[in-house]
């Protein structure tokens, strides 16, 4: 058995491939995170990883107890928020799972209101396209571009987001004369990783594509919109991302004129678990998020 302080420790290796990103997660240096797991390891007579190409792997004994690690994780979540439910006020850090375009273009400018309604409260973003577990506590709430199909969840739709195609004109002509307009059989587009073809806007790409490789991928956004900017080619993206660039007047981005009659409307949803509903920083969260995203509506469907 190992006790909560070694199991952070344990848990942040696991998760961070590497003793510097542990140590930040942690908020030590690399040489306490060293001593603290060798010392551990000495105690129980096993090695929980070994280096390989500059990251720690688990050993199969390491991976036995980087489960235990993450069963008193899940005990010591589960302590930390009864403990904020016998008090009136919203205190500690709840957990946000979203991907980066939410994060960056829709909550983060947004943390200001939240912090004035609850200084009390801190967030942790964790972003990315994959999805996390409730069941093993890895986060509060989650918002995601799909309704959950299972698992015993709160469900709340947050907001539509429109997309379209978009493409920066790099033959405008002087004077006030139009760009030229590209033909959809010679376009160049810019797609999304394999990992996220499941993705309706990936999907779209795809059968524009005809089975060519396409200029770029990425599943970043903002890469895919500043290589749009630059005139590499076209690309299905939210309408409040463009918009946002142009008023940065950060670049060029003009909807496509041929694809002009694209419906591709996704549907943004909040989850969160049943039992966390009654946790007073977790209800506060989940209002400033809903709230966040019922300012942004018309600027998701492109109306502003």
């Amino acid at each position: 058995m190992i006790n909560w302080d070694d199991a952070k420790v344990v848990l942040a290796v696991a998760r961070g491939g590497t003793f510097a990103a542990a140590a930040r997660t942690l908020g030590l240096d690399e040489t306490t995170i060293a001593r603290r797991l060798t010392r551990m390891e000495r105690a129980l007579g096993l090695e929980v990883f070994q280096a390989h190409d500059g990251r720690r792997i688990p050993t199969s004994r390491g991976a036995t107890l980087i489960a235990q690690a993450e069963r008193l994780e899940v005990e010591a979540l589960r302590l930390e928020h009864l403990a904020g439910e016998n008090t009136e006020e919203a205190i500690g850090c709840v957990r946000i799972a979203a991907t980066d375009m939410m994060t960056r273009h829709i909550l983060a400018p947004q943390i200001g209101k939240l912090l004035k309604a609850h200084p009390k409260v801190t967030l942790r973003f964790l972003t990315g396209h994959e999805n996390v577990s409730f069941a093993r506590w890895e986060t509060d709430l989650a918002v995601r571009l799909a309704r959950p199909e299972r698992g015993d969840l709160v469900v709340r739709k947050l907001a539509d987001l429109r997309f379209a195609v978009f493409e920066s004109p790099d033959n405008k002509s002087p004077g006030n004369r139009k760009p030229e307009v590209k033909k959809a059989t010679t376009r160049k587009w810019l797609a999304y990783h394999d990992d996220l073809a499941h993705l309706p806007e990936a999907r779209f790409v795809a059968g524009k594509l005809d089975g060519a490789e396409p200029v770029l991928r990425s599943n970043d956004l903002d890469a895919l919109t500043a290589a749009v900017e630059t005139g590499a080619g076209a690309a299905c993206l939210p309408m409040f991302v463009a918009q946002t660039t142009q008023r940065g007047k950060l670049g060029r981005l003009s909807v496509v004129p041929d694809e002009k009659d694209l419906n591709l409307v996704r549907e943004a949803w909040l989850l969160m678990r049943p039992d966390q509903r009654e946790v007073h920083s977790v209800r506060a969260v989940a209002d400033w998020i809903v709230e966040s995203f019922r300012e942004a509506q018309p600027r998701l469907l492109g109306q502003t």
